[in-house]
């Protein structure tokens, strides 16, 4: 489980661990949804474009946030 599910709580580690892991059915179906409904874009090959590389910086941060909040609600990874 990732630290920053402790951050900024005054409860016991052990409870907030307990509190989190109760929501551990819906992190799983909401990884699913994720998985189906929101794929990684592919890279921009459209070289001649003049502004190409704005358009592949928005693919790399759209796909870098999916793998974020994957790595975030997957509670088997530290």
């Amino acid at each position: 489980m990732k630290q920053s599910w402790y951050t900024d709580r005054k409860q016991d580690k052990e409870q907030r661990k307990a509190e989190v892991m109760a929501y551990k059915n819906a992190f799983d179906d909401l990884t699913e949804v994720i998985k189906k409904n929101y794929v990684k874009k592919a890279a921009v090959r459209k070289y001649d474009t003049e502004n190409w590389h704005i358009q592949q910086i928005a693919v790399n941060e759209y796909n870098a946030v999916i793998d974020d909040i994957l790595n975030l609600i997957d509670l088997t990874k530290d």
